[in-house]
């Protein structure tokens, strides 16, 4: 047996009507999706460019003090000459290598948001700041290297 059709659509069907927002049986209640992965890419970025180039810049800056007296000796280079300053050799290369992995984790944080929408102008930001964050930290080495060997000269030279 099939039911009768009527001229405006099926016999048992009923107009629908929401239920009040907020109680039990209604839907939820839309809330504003959050942003954050967009906003942790730019902060990683942050913290790879700024921090690890002034904690590599004022390694280099010491390293540079602390060798001078062995690099103006000798016509060639010899490793022992960093052996008085081993420590901020070391202190260096831990600034180098967490700046890599945090800039690294920064950039990829950054095409995640992009490519998923959640925070697309701080994603934009962290990949550009991330990018930069190598050639930062080479030109703050180079200038803390050079300040550092020039500013360690005879104390009772005029320069």
């Amino acid at each position: 047996m099939t039911t009768p059709s009527a001229p405006n659509g099926p016999v048992f069907a009923a107009p629908h009507v929401a239920p009040p927002t907020g109680s039990l049986t209604g839907p939820p209640t839309a809330r504003r999706r959050g942003r954050p992965v967009g906003t942790w890419a730019l902060l990683l970025a942050i913290v790879a460019t700024v921090l690890a180039s002034a904690v590599g810049g004022f390694a280099a800056y010491r390293v540079a003090r602390g060798a001078a007296p062995g690099v103006t000796e000798t016509t060639t280079f010899d490793w022992r000459i960093l052996s008085p300053v081993r420590d901020l050799v070391l202190v260096g290369e831990v600034s180098f290598w967490s700046g890599t992995v945090i800039g690294i984790a920064a950039l990829v944080l950054g095409i995640v948001a992009i490519a998923r929408r959640a925070g697309r102008g701080a994603g934009i930001a962290a990949v550009v700041v991330s990018a930069l964050g190598p050639a930062v930290f080479a030109l703050l080495i180079v200038i803390a290297a050079v300040a550092g060997l020039s500013g360690s000269g005879d104390p009772g030279s005029p320069i």
